[in-house]
């Protein structure tokens, strides 16, 4: 029945925190590239860029938690557990997200293993791990990591953001550091790429789970307006049955009350021919094939008295 269903479009809000993935990797790359250049484009001191850096690497690995695994934002089971071709993607070997799945070369991530033989999660970790190390070497050593950097209105209007310059030092940093040129990669490479194909098959599958609900639905529905149909066709059924019963019976009663030793012959032969079609002329046959009997049947004689006695009279 459709209700069986629920569990599943239920876990349909997956695909919300898989799509949320492919943003929180490109806000990643985004941080890192302004907690490297720290040019003043971005209006947002070293100190808030590095805790807005921290802050959506921990809400993309909370979010890759909850699609994987479940147990956050209100997943239960996560696709691990229900999706083969979500487990294919991210444990299987090669990178069906390219064009060529056979070819996983990673220039952009020198060093750390073949992606071929781990997947998109081999992926992803490594990602998660140039951002610790970007963390480590450029952000400034900060006491206690804080939200500032989602209200700094006040640091937008400072002096020291009225004029800004590009440091070509810093821009070389970008290539010239391995890991930042592989979080930069990722804003639309293999990992935000690979992210977007798991995100097709969450699409896919909540697709068929309403698909699949819908047609059962209707099929529910068809039984439903089937059964009501029958019952009461089976009720006005029997109720015509009981309805003409009784006008049998009220006619049989007409018929008994009427007083047919009173009529004549024909009339009683109409009555009955009205009442039973077909009884009259069975009636009429029998009643000539038994003159006939009588009639070839041998003279029986019969007594009659008379003035002189008893006389024998052939009948």
């Amino acid at each position: 029945v459709p209700g069986l269903h629920v569990t599943c479009v239920l876990c349909a809000c997956v695909w919300v925190q898989a799509g949320r993935r492919r943003y929180l990797t490109r806000s990643c790359s985004h941080f890192t590239r302004e907690l490297v250049l720290q040019d003043g484009y971005s209006r947002m001191a070293k100190d808030d860029t590095a805790h807005a850096l921290r802050f959506h690497l921990q809400e993309l690995r909370d979010a890759d938690t909850a699609v994987r695994m479940g147990g956050l934002h209100d997943i239960s089971l996560g696709a691990d557990d229900r999706n083969e071709a979500h487990n294919e993607v991210m444990y299987g070997e090669g990178c069906p997200w390219r064009k060529d799945p056979t070819d996983c070369s990673t220039p952009d991530m020198p060093g750390r293993g073949d992606v071929n033989e781990h997947g998109l999660q081999y992926l992803l970790v490594s990602f998660f791990d140039a951002i610790e190390t970007v963390l480590s070497r450029y952000a400034p050593i900060s006491a206690e990591f804080n939200m500032n950097f989602r209200t700094h209105e006040e640091i937008a209007t400072a002096d020291e953001y009225a004029f800004v310059n590009v440091s070509k030092d810093r821009v070389a940093l970008l290539s010239a550091d391995p890991d930042v040129k592989f979080i930069l990669s990722a804003f639309a490479g293999d990992v935000f790429n690979g992210l977007g194909t798991t995100l097709q098959i969450f699409y896919q599958e909540t697709s068929d789970v309403l698909a699949q609900t819908h047609v059962e639905t209707r099929l529910l529905f068809a039984v439903y307006i089937g059964f009501v149909a029958m019952f009461f066709y089976m009720s006005l059924f029997r109720k015509t049955i009981r309805v003409a019963l009784h006008e049998v019976d009220k006619a049989r009663g007409f018929v008994m009350m009427m007083p047919t030793h009173v009529l004549k012959s024909e009339e009683v032969h109409h009555m009955v021919e009205f009442f039973l079609p077909g009884e009259e002329e069975e009636g009429a046959d029998d009643k000539s094939q038994t003159s006939d009997r009588h009639t070839d049947a041998p003279a029986r004689p019969m007594f009659s008295q008379s003035s002189t006695g008893f006389q024998v009279v052939a009948r």
